[in-house]
């Protein structure tokens, strides 16, 4: 993906990644190489740094959840009707 190690340092740093590590070797999880990707994207295009990216991903967790909670509440109201 061409990015730049400390870059991906710094995302393991801040808990948005996890690199599993063997030997000498650092190797991003399956599971994140999709977060990898829209995060260097964020970096290198829009020129978000990584505590931006931090912030970002935690607002946006937040609004996912905030979601899950109406809709939760929705199917309980639609008991109701």
């Amino acid at each position: 993906y061409r990015v730049e190690i400390e870059f991906v340092r710094m995302l393991e740093e801040y808990g948005l990644i996890s690199i599993r590590y063997e030997e000498t070797k650092g190797y991003i999880q399956r599971d994140d190489v999709a977060q990898l990707e829209r995060f260097s994207r964020m970096y290198y295009d829009l020129n978000i740094n990584v505590p931006g990216i931090d912030a970002l991903e935690h607002l946006l967790e937040k609004i996912r959840s905030l979601q899950e909670e109406a809709e939760a509440l929705r199917s309980r109201l639609g008991i109701y009707e």
